[in-house]
C-alpha cells in the first residue's frame, strides 16, 4: 500500500458510486482528502484497481481508482485531485457551496469538440 499524499478529514458527506460494470449505489464517505477518500463496501462490490465514478454531495463525477481494501473498508484515489476550494467546502459540510464551486471549476475546462 502506498502512503497517501494528503491528510484525510472525517466527513458526513454522502454520494453514490458507479462502476464500469454499470453497478450504482448510494454511499457514505468515512473520510476525505483532496486526493481520495475512504468508503465502506460491505457487499464487496469494488475490486482492487477498478475505476469508478464517485458523486460526492452533489459534485462529480470524480473519476477514481480503488487503491486498497481492508475487509469492507475501501480506499479510493481520485484520478484528478479535488480542487482546493471544493475540498474546503466539502470539509466544512457546505454541500451547496461545494456543488456551486465544482460547477464553476468545471465550466472553465477546455472543450475539445462539441458533438
Amino acid at each position: 500500500m502506498r502512503a497517501r499524499n494528503s491528510v484525510r478529514i472525517p466527513t458526513a458527506a454522502t454520494g453514490s458510486c458507479r462502476t464500469s460494470r454499470g453497478m450504482q449505489w448510494d454511499l457514505e464517505l468515512a473520510d476525505l482528502s483532496e486526493g481520495g477518500c475512504r468508503i465502506e463496501d460491505s457487499r464487496g462490490r469494488l475490486r482492487l484497481g477498478e475505476f469508478v465514478r464517485l458523486y460526492i454531495a452533489g459534485t462529480g463525477p470524480h473519476m477514481a481508482e480503488v487503491a486498497w481494501r481492508q475487509g469492507s473498508r475501501v480506499g479510493i484515489e481520485f484520478a484528478r485531485p479535488l480542487p482546493r476550494r471544493v475540498f474546503t467546502l466539502l470539509a466544512a459540510a457546505d454541500w451547496h457551496g461545494a456543488q456551486a464551486a465544482f460547477e464553476e471549476d468545471n465550466s472553465s475546462l477546455p472543450v475539445r469538440r462539441f458533438i
